[in-house]
């Protein structure tokens, strides 16, 4: 798709060159922008899940094994990939959780250390 695009981009810059083909190349940048624009909206989620995601494997508040809670779920942390976190809640299931809940909402990691303040 970004090889379209950028494809479509140096077509209407070189057809711009020739003032008979400006109107042209003017209407190809237009429509480009205006595809950007539609896929740009269809994927924020999708996007917003992925930022989430790297947004947890820096900050790792939780880990692979770790035994959460998250709104009504409970369970043991079986994956995490990009977009979505595995749980794992012991009745032979999986509860798939996009990342962007998990960053959003409150996450009680139930696996943490002891700490005394």
């Amino acid at each position: 798709m970004a090889i379209l695009v950028v494809f479509l981009v140096l077509v209407a810059i070189v057809l711009s060159q020739f003032t008979e083909l400006k109107r042209l190349a003017t209407a190809i940048l237009a429509s480009t922008a205006v595809l950007a624009a539609i896929v740009g909206f269809a994927a924020q989620h999708t996007i917003g899940n992925m930022i989430a995601g790297v947004q947890l494997a820096i900050s790792q508040p939780i880990k692979i094994g770790d035994r959460i809670a998250f709104e009504e779920v409970e369970g043991r942390v079986t994956d995490l990939t990009l977009s979505y976190t595995y749980v794992d809640p012991g009745d032979g299931s999986t509860v798939v959780i996009p990342n962007q809940m998990l960053v959003d909402g409150i996450v009680h990691n139930l696996s943490g250390e002891d700490t005394q303040a």
